[in-house]
């Protein structure tokens, strides 16, 4: 079953596009190839409880509280069908959590799925240089091996946290002869995310950057002068210069002049949900509602105007868990990240950077809730709760007798034990 889960983490990211080309209608509902995969990874999660390698308590505690309120709420909502749906999918966030703290203990401490995660770019990485290759010059904003271009700039943040959090951690490093390789690797994310066109990304890589900067490796403070640099790429600028115009919601969308630029019309959505919502502040109109009920609160998802057509997601994780769940399922959702920072918090005194790395990644996915369908993009979810999984696994194995008594162990990979203690870290 280990090979199984390494196997999941290692190709997860290169299947969004063909997943969501093989559809099926089961029972009157369309379903993709993933919803089968998601199927198939709750099987995994209860396989591996079952066997009793390790203790899911701290992930079943922390997601509990927000599982039962979003379960329960499919009771009540305009999409039942969709509220399934939308349930099975946190659970395999939920299981992602969890399965690193399930597999065997020498699996758990040798850094396998961590190297999955970081392998896992492969394909999309080559795949978005193919891209950019066949549109260069064409302005188009990069997607890879995902359905949006916003899902592989958030999946490329999360890679970039891994490689900075190895980089940083003293628990689990890249040896010696791949952090030589891996600095320029990340130049080339970097290009890849500046090529998805998508802000939110790029300022949660810029807090996990910085996190780095300053408290980890002072030197790349030397690199910040030259971040208005990036102005003079026309990508960036053309981005940042759009927040600029069609600030103010004229009652039309009849021509290019009406057009909101996307914060504001964010913005507009968000106060007609609030507006919507404001008869069941306490538990939502329930799981899945806010794509199908946009279509009358919200005066740009007419589907019978060119603009836009169907439903349309809250584009803010927040406001749609406040919409469908209420302020409870809201609260619950949010004590998740509160009950990670606590765990994190814990095991500061035995990996310092590690800790201030994983922090900031936590904090930047955070971030990246605020104003994207974040919960929307599978890949991105399962490598951020699996990554944050394997790492607080691995801190959970640390106890002084438990250390003091390990062996060194071989590890048939780039990465190497510690001599004495048995942890990884680059070698001579």
């Amino acid at each position: 079953m280990e090979v199984l889960t390494f196997i999941l983490f290692l190709t997860r990211s290169s299947m969004d596009r063909v997943f969501d080309a093989m559809r099926i209608h089961v029972a009157g509902m369309e379903m993709t190839a993933g919803a089968f995969l998601n199927l198939g990874i709750l099987g995994l999660a209860a396989l591996l409880t079952l066997r009793r390698a390790g203790s899911i308590s701290f992930p079943l505690r922390i997601w509990a509280p927000f599982i039962l309120v979003a379960g329960a709420s499919i009771a009540w909502s305009s999409d039942k069908a969709g509220g399934i749906r939308a349930f099975l999918v946190l659970l395999t966030y939920v299981s992602f959590l969890a399965m690193p703290f399930l597999v065997r203990a020498a699996f758990r401490h040798s850094g396998y799925l961590l190297k999955a995660i970081v392998y896992s770019s492969a394909v999309p990485v080559a795949v978005g240089l193919i891209e950019l290759a066949l549109s260069l010059g064409s302005g188009n904003r990069l997607q890879s091996t995902f359905i949006h271009p916003n899902g592989f700039a958030f999946y490329l943040m999360v890679i970039l946290g891994v490689i900075f959090f190895l980089l940083s951690s003293s628990s689990v490093q890249f040896t010696s002869f791949v952090r030589k390789l891996i600095i320029p690797y990340s130049g080339l994310l970097l290009l890849l995310l500046i090529l998805t066109q998508t802000r939110s990304a790029w300022a949660g890589t810029f807090l996990i950057l910085a996190t780095y900067a300053i408290f980890i490796n002072r030197r790349y403070l030397l690199f910040l002068p030259l971040l208005p640099l990036l102005l003079f790429i026309p990508t960036v600028a053309g981005r940042l210069s759009n927040l600029e115009h069609g600030t103010t919601y004229t009652g039309a969308m009849g021509s290019r002049a009406d057009q909101l630029n996307s914060f504001a019309w964010r913005e507009l959505m968000w106060e007609s949900a609030f507006a919507d919502v404001a008869d069941s502040p306490v538990f939502g109109k329930g799981l899945a509602s806010f794509a199908p009920n946009s279509l009358n609160f919200f005066p740009l998802a007419n589907g019978g105007q060119e603009y836009y057509r169907g439903g349309i997601g809250a584009h803010s994780v927040y406001v749609q868990t406040y919409y469908e769940t209420g302020g409870v399922g809201l609260l619950c959702y949010l004590l998740i990240y509160v009950s990670l920072f606590f765990r994190v918090v814990r095991h500061f005194k035995y990996d310092p950077r590690g800790a201030t790395m994983l922090a900031s990644i936590i904090l930047a996915y955070m971030a990246a809730n605020f104003s994207d369908n974040v919960l929307d993009y599978g890949s991105v979810n399962i490598y951020f709760f699996g990554f944050t999984g394997i790492v607080l696994a691995k801190w959970a194995q640390w106890r002084p007798a438990a250390v003091a008594s390990r062996s060194r162990l071989a590890v048939p990979s780039r990465l190497a034990y510690r001599p004495g203690v048995g942890e990884l870290r680059p070698s001579a």
